[in-house]
């Protein structure tokens, strides 16, 4: 098995997005659909692109699964095909199996079926979106483990050192970097400006389950 290989099945948007970013993070990807212009537009961003339609028995026959650490199941706008594919691919003796879902009704079907991980795109846009409006300065946040959240937060107005510190301290916060406007990439925060100005950045830890609930710096 290959660690930097996986397959994906389906290449609508997500599927298309998720096989070319892999793609471009050093991971071989080999990308199928049953479409030929879908895979024809995919087939020279990736290390391969091949028609089979995976809810085949015979295409699945085809090719070896095991040369792959992850096998994703993009197939989301279609349940009955998207079931299918996972059945035959367990069957085939795929370990690690991924799935896009449509809905809560998909995903509770495949967790059942024993998937190892489950991605809903929407309902993750969902809690992004309803995220950025309860903290329109948190840019981007990312669930760790259980209890651990990173953020990235925006400056969006001057904030005094003492003032940034004692938010830090209230929200039981972990500093971890800084990014000044000036600067253009992130640095350890070992050194804590004495004032904070709009276009600033900052990275924090949050170690409460309920994830961040950093208030907006305004002031």
């Amino acid at each position: 098995m290959k660690r930097n290989r996986i397959a994906v099945i389906g290449l609508g948007r997500f599927g298309q997005a998720l096989a070319t970013e892999a793609q471009k993070n050093s991971i071989e990807v080999l990308a199928i659909d049953r479409n030929e212009s879908l895979v024809n537009d995919i087939a020279d961003q990736v290390s391969e692109a091949i028609i089979a339609d995976c809810t085949n028995p015979k295409a699945i026959s085809a090719i070896d699964w095991q040369q792959f650490s992850t096998v994703i199941v993009a197939i989301g706008s279609d349940i009955k095909n998207s079931m299918m594919a996972v059945i035959l691919l367990q069957e085939a003796g795929v370990k690690n199996l991924w799935c896009k879902v449509q809905d809560r009704y998909h995903a509770a079907l495949v967790s059942r079926m024993g998937v190892q991980k489950v991605i809903s795109p929407e309902e993750e846009m969902g809690r992004r979106a309803g995220r950025h409006l309860r903290h329109p300065d948190m840019l981007q946040q990312m669930q760790l483990t259980e209890n651990q959240y990173v953020a990235e937060i925006k400056i969006v107005n001057i904030v005094e050192q003492r003032s940034f510190m004692s938010t830090i301290k209230s929200q039981d916060l972990i500093l971890l970097a800084i990014k000044l406007k000036k600067q253009t990439e992130f640095e350890m925060a070992r050194e804590i400006p004495s004032r904070f100005y709009p276009g600033d950045k900052v990275l924090v830890m949050s170690r409460t389950r309920e994830g961040f609930t950093w208030p907006t710096l305004l002031s």
